[in-house]
């Protein structure tokens, strides 16, 4: 009705499509934590929308754009990360293949270990008969360390050491060489 009075008909009728907002969970699939230089594993399980969706993450204070499939993989895998320490993976938004837009903000956390690391200092020369101490002084890991090692070759039992300065006591009955072949922290790292 105009505002004259006049009285008009719709001929047609607009039927509209809603289409749901993309939305994608983050879990890490891999290994948490994780050790200094190993990977994990990261899958973006889709709870609504239609692939291919393109996903923006934080990693860390990296921003980055991935293009997530049906699964919730990249080209059908996890997406595979190495972060040289903790890191935070926070999803920002989503768009899916429908062009829907949709804000996330679920986050997870990555722990990285550190690799153990440790200083192996000792008197170089004594008397036959004598003891003398071989001094560990570790400057990265979590106690107890297990140290593997061999002695002119021959492979000795690991021993553990629990303090940041620590030694053991040897008398060598002949020139020896002592090699510290792996360290193993409380944490599960090796170096």
């Amino acid at each position: 009705v105009d505002s004259k009075g006049c009285i008009g008909t719709i001929s047609t009728i607009e039927d509209i499509l809603v289409r749901e907002l993309p939305d994608l969970d983050l879990t890490i699939t891999g290994n948490n934590p994780i050790c200094f230089g190993d990977f994990s594993e990261l899958a973006f399980p889709v709870l609504s929308g239609l692939a291919p969706f393109n996903l923006s993450i934080l990693e860390g204070s990296t921003n980055n754009t991935l293009n997530v499939d049906a699964f919730g993989l990249i080209g059908g895998n996890p997406y595979q990360v190495s972060p040289s320490t903790t890191t935070i993976y926070t999803l920002t938004s989503v768009t899916d293949a429908n062009g829907c837009i949709q804000s996330l903000n679920d986050s997870k956390t990555l722990t990285v270990n550190e690799i153990p690391v440790v200083d192996v200092l000792g008197t170089t020369e004594i008397c036959k008969g004598d003891y003398t101490n071989i001094n560990f002084d570790f400057s990265a890991g979590v106690s107890p360390w297990i140290l593997s090692y061999n002695t002119n070759g021959t492979a000795g039992f690991p021993f553990q050491l629990n303090n940041i300065s620590d030694s053991i006591s040897v008398n060598p009955t002949t020139t020896s060489v002592y090699t510290y072949t792996a360290i193993l922290d409380d944490n599960g790292c090796s170096s």
